[in-house]
């Protein structure tokens, strides 16, 4: 009974206290504390060597609090500019919508697009939540409040009460952007990307197009991720570090202020074949707030290295850098002096078989000391033809062989060295002609107007098989038919690679054999018809072999 009355009494006390707080007046709410705004536009940076920015790191955007709702009305953009590019920002997302490239066109002859057009997901400078998929697409979908905070500057700010985010960018005379986000709420990545311009169709056949990878700068390396072999993976990022997107000749790279996180996000891409290819991007991490700078331009080596930043690490010229740098040297130089790309690289190519003449005179010299011996030769290979599976046999004729090369001063080395040291000029060349974003759509003169693309009238290669096949002619040879016949094959099998590569480096390979042709005819003059007097220690080998 007592009990009963109890649970009575408290559930009508309850019941008043509820009656209560409904009829009587609410007492006027405080408002919550606003948002803190991001600290004053940095102060006009002075430009630095190529438009770098001296000015000291700007202060720090503190974290956004609980803030009343900031949101815009509308969709709107804003634009900034300087003397090299043009960003548009979107204040759906608070994301680059735009970025123009004033010095540089695409294939349609018009100012390069940075921006890679996808029709849907993030654009660069978005926020990516990973530990919320919510509040991701709440901030992806929200409209920011955006403003201009000067000549080069924005700030985007939006709030529901809850999750608050600001941004402030702003750009220096360069490609350099001062990047400032200050977040309540989770963790958050800062993306540079998804992807990295437009590649029309005709350009991805016409050249080399490596698809936008992912790039990170850690303690230790270069990270490099292609999107065919793409995978989520994060690095750890030190201070001045960087992470980002790249092709061969373009950049989008976060610049760190602090030590902190890199990710590898992938988005829905195309389909290269059955197997879809993903769109890279690549995100700085911010707990709170993330202070960084970002580089979007072209990976010009002169122009990054003023930064001062490590971003001409970025361009990479493989195994053969140590080469690739003196060539790009050169072909710098010599373009200064003669204001074309394509007679650059011929003036170049005349200095490099220049150099090497020395050694392919010694190359002639010797192939045609190996016509001479080619009689002997065979009479020791013939000796021991019956003998090709005993291994005993077969060293004696190497020996008999050795001593009659060591008695007639004849290196069988000597004949293949100018191709092994051309071999990796070679690929230096295709490295500088792929990657050097002074080459992108540089012309030559008649037809080949972009020497970093394919020459789809092949007249370039079908001239550098012809002259492969006139430098064959000239060479002195002891090949029997059968080794003829295969060697014929050779400079179509060279054509066959060279077709789908930059005319530049076909053109650099073509005039490169017209130069050896020429040093041939000037050794033919050069080259004396008698045989050397065999050295007397070599005779002795010789027999002393044959016993």
């Amino acid at each position: 009974m007592e009990s009963r009355r109890l649970l009575l009494a408290a559930g009508l006390s309850l019941g008043v206290l509820l009656l209560w707080e409904w009829l009587a007046p609410k007492p006027p709410r405080k408002p919550p504390a606003a948002v803190p705004t991001a600290v004053a536009a940095t102060s006009a940076a002075t430009p630095g060597p190529s438009g770098s920015s001296n000015a000291p790191a700007p202060a720090t955007l503190a974290a956004p609090v609980a803030a009343p709702a900031v949101a815009a009305e509308s969709e709107s953009t804003e634009t900034i500019e300087n003397p090299v590019l043009r960003a548009t920002f979107s204040n759906r997302g608070g994301v680059l919508s735009s970025l123009i490239l004033k010095q540089y066109k695409d294939e349609q002859g018009r100012p390069l697009e940075l921006v890679r057009a996808l029709p849907s997901g993030p654009r660069p400078l978005a926020l990516e939540f990973p530990s919320n998929a919510d509040a991701g697409k709440k901030i992806a979908a929200a409209l920011f409040a955006i403003e201009r905070t000067g000549e080069r500057g924005v700030r985007l700010r939006w709030s529901d009460g809850t999750l608050s985010v600001s941004k402030e960018i702003s750009v220096d005379a360069g490609y350099l952007f001062d990047v400032r986000v200050a977040v309540s709420g989770p963790s958050f990545y800062l993306l540079a990307g998804p992807g990295l311009r437009n590649p029309a169709e005709k350009e991805q056949v016409s050249r080399y197009v490596m698809p936008a990878s992912a790039v990170a700068a850690t303690a230790s390396r270069l990270e490099l991720v292609s999107p065919l072999k793409a995978k989520e993976e994060t690095w750890p990022i030190p201070a001045k570090g960087f992470a980002g997107v790249e092709d061969n000749y373009f950049l989008q790279a976060l610049i760190t202020r602090s030590p902190t996180e890199a990710r590898v996000f992938l988005f829905p891409g195309t389909t290269a074949g059955e197997k879809p290819v993903p769109v890279l991007a690549t995100g700085l991490k911010g707990d709170g707030r993330l202070d960084c700078s970002a580089y979007i331009g072209p990976k010009d080596v002169s122009l990054l290295a003023s930064y001062k930043l490590g971003l001409e690490r970025t361009v990479d010229f493989g195994w053969y850098g140590i080469l690739a740098g003196p060539l790009l040297w050169m072909l710098k130089k010599s373009y200064a002096f003669v204001g074309n790309w394509g007679v650059a690289i011929l003036l170049v190519t005349f200095v490099i078989r220049l150099a090497l003449f020395p050694l392919t005179a010694k190359s002639y010299t010797s192939m045609k000391k190996m016509q001479k011996l080619s009689p002997k030769m065979n009479a020791i290979k013939d000796k021991y033809k019956k003998a090709k599976t005993d291994a005993t046999q077969r060293q004696k004729m190497n020996q008999e062989l050795m001593a009659l090369y060591q008695a007639e001063g004849y290196n069988p080395m000597s004949g293949c060295l100018p191709m092994l040291l051309q071999l990796p000029i070679l690929v230096a060349f295709y490295n500088v002609l792929s990657r050097t974003i002074e080459l992108r759509h540089a012309p030559f003169v008649f037809w080949i107007k972009d020497l970093s693309a394919i020459d789809s009238s092949y007249v370039l290669v079908i001239l550098m098989i012809l002259s492969m096949y006139a430098q064959q002619a000239m060479t002195p040879s002891t090949l029997d038919p059968a080794q003829k016949k295969m060697f014929m094959f050779m400079p179509v099998i060279w054509g066959f690679f060279l077709k789908d590569m930059p005319s530049g480096l076909v053109l650099y390979w073509l005039f490169s054999n017209l130069l050896t042709i020429v040093q041939q005819l000037v050794m033919n003059r050069i080259v004396k018809e008698d045989d050397p007097t065999p050295p007397r220690r070599g005779a002795k080998a010789l027999k002393q072999a044959r016993a």
